[in-house]
């Protein structure tokens, strides 16, 4: 837990002026969500994230993104026959780069898109066996974003992990001053 504190302390001090994301300059966007896993009768799993992004134009930015499965979930993988012979916990770890493309509704209300590369790390804790999954792959997105507040952005967004991950978050992001 003190590396991440550090690491959004580290994010947080990198960004200076005003940050907003649907304005294109730079902005740090907390989130917390769910990941819904369709293998393995899993559970679905809490995750926070942080996301850095930095402007190129007020509609196209860059994203880096965080997310920690921390808290994690259970699975159960069964035989052809439905006889289940492993029980688990489970944990997911991403990390991914984005392009984002934002396009204005209101003066302050935007939907967006965004495509990128993901790092994913899944740990499977069994009964058997513990097995850590890791891998490179593309990811993208759909969401929606209002401004609530001269420095504050709530945004909720849909992202495919992979084929069998989908993550459902709502975030926040701040203006930095």
């Amino acid at each position: 837990m003190k590396t991440i504190v550090k690491a959004l302390m580290l994010v947080l001090a990198a960004c200076g002026g005003n940050a907003w994301a649907d304005r294109g300059d730079q902005y740090v966007l907390g989130k917390f969500g769910i990941m819904s896993v369709k293998l393995n009768s899993a559970d679905t799993l809490g995750s926070i994230g942080l996301l850095y992004g930095y402007g190129i134009t007020p509609e196209i930015t860059i994203e880096s993104e965080l997310n920690l499965g921390l808290f994690g979930g259970k699975y159960e993988q069964t035989n052809n026959a439905g006889v289940v012979f492993e029980k688990g916990d489970y944990r997911v770890y991403t990390l991914a780069g984005y392009g984002v493309y934002r396009a204005p509704l209101t003066d302050v209300a935007y939907v967006k898109g965004k495509l990128g590369l993901l790092y994913e790390n899944v740990k499977r804790s069994g009964q058997l066996s513990n097995k850590t999954s890791k891998g490179f792959g593309l990811s993208g997105g759909v969401g929606a974003g209002t401004r609530i507040a001269d420095a504050l952005t709530l945004e909720g967004e849909i992202t495919g992990i992979d084929k069998d991950i989908i993550f459902f978050s709502i975030g926040l992001h701040y203006a930095l001053k």
